[in-house]
């Protein structure tokens, strides 16, 4: 169905169909009823792509992430999608597998739907290609960040988060606490560790070397280091993890050794995890502020569906600015005060 069709059910010219669709002041509100209800009948869907040729907006955005199994990105993306449903707009998600070709591949993609912006986490090393698409499209990075972009950023303080718990640890009287993060290629990792470290003297820090473990976000490394540092001569007494990804894993493989939480090692987890209320005992965790980031994410889309001209890329990117959200420590049942190993 389309609108000269409708337009010749109806008996209407093609301009009056088209203006009630679109709610042309000029066409009476008797007409727009019967074109919206002649257009439901038949079937009839607007063409977006056409209508993006009109308009400065599509209505469309892109929201690009690294997985749909991190308990973060999944939070951010519901919340996210619930509110463009409301407003009427389309988002467009896409998975890039933490790989810079597909990054670029679905950042392509993205752009030749003319979407209004795109949303991203980017990868540790976003290809030349995927920099010069983002010199022509209002884009925004999304908890990670990489210099050589030159989109804005909306994220945590990772390095003061980890720094809280931390602090939180050695108030507990724990001086041996190891550390479990993600690869420092990223910029979350990078940070993660440095707020991990200012907790310590350089002299500590050197002790703590074959305590601490860095590699990819996902929850089979967070195993793998976990038995590492707890094999070691001198296991730590308390454990700091970088990321949701690994607790579950990290859990397990504690629940296999015999290791008892918090009684052997008190354990920090950086970020909810879904599946915490089923869980024994409550976990410690930093508590990421996951609505906020949402709100923030949403407020920039509106900016991009609201503008009357299209926002060209310099402006869009010199008039913005980066969003830096603070976390919290949420005590719970994983961590105790430090006893002395027998």
């Amino acid at each position: 169905m389309t609108i000269k069709k409708l337009a010749a059910i109806l008996g209407l010219s093609h301009t009056t169909v088209s203006r009630a669709l679109n709610d042309h002041p000029a066409i009476s509100q008797a007409t727009k009823n019967s074109v919206l209800q002649a257009a439901r009948e038949y079937g009839y869907i607007p063409n977006s792509a056409a209508r993006a040729l009109r308009n400065a907006s599509t209505g469309a955005f892109g929201l690009v992430i690294p997985d749909i199994q991190n308990d973060f990105f999944i939070t951010i993306t519901n919340a996210i999608a619930h509110q463009a449903a409301e407003q009427g707009w389309q988002m467009m998600l896409a998975i890039t597998g933490d790989k810079p070709e597909m990054e670029h591949t679905v950042l392509r993609r993205l752009m030749t739907a003319r979407v209004d912006g795109i949303i991203f986490a980017p990868t540790a090393s976003p290809l030349d290609e995927s920099r010069e698409l983002l010199l022509r499209t209002n884009a925004v990075q999304l908890l990670r960040r990489h210099d050589s972009l030159p989109a804005p950023v909306i994220a945590i303080d990772d390095r003061y988060g980890i720094h809280l718990a931390v602090q939180h640890l050695r108030g507990l009287g724990h001086s041996r606490i190891g550390y479990i993060g993600s690869s420092l290629a990223l910029s979350t990792g990078a940070e993660r560790l440095q707020g991990f470290l200012q907790g310590f003297s350089a002299e500590e820090q050197a002790a703590l070397e074959d305590v601490i473990a860095m590699g990819p976000p996902q929850a089979a490394f967070g195993g793998e280091a976990f038995a590492r540092i707890m094999g070691s001569a001198n296991p730590p007494s308390a454990l700091v993890l970088g990321s949701p990804r690994y607790a579950m894993s990290i859990l397990l493989a504690a629940k296999a050794q015999n290791i008892r939480i918090p009684d052997d090692l008190s354990l920090v987890a950086y970020g909810d995890v879904s599946w915490g209320s089923l869980l024994d005992v409550k976990l410690t965790t930093i508590t990421l502020p996951e609505t906020e980031i949402a709100s923030a994410c949403v407020a920039i889309i509106r900016q991009w569906m609201s503008a009357e001209t299209p926002v060209t890329p310099e402006a869009f990117y010199a008039a913005t600015q980066s969003h830096i959200f603070t976390p919290q420590l949420v005590p719970g049942g994983s961590t105790s005060a430090f006893t002395p190993r027998r």
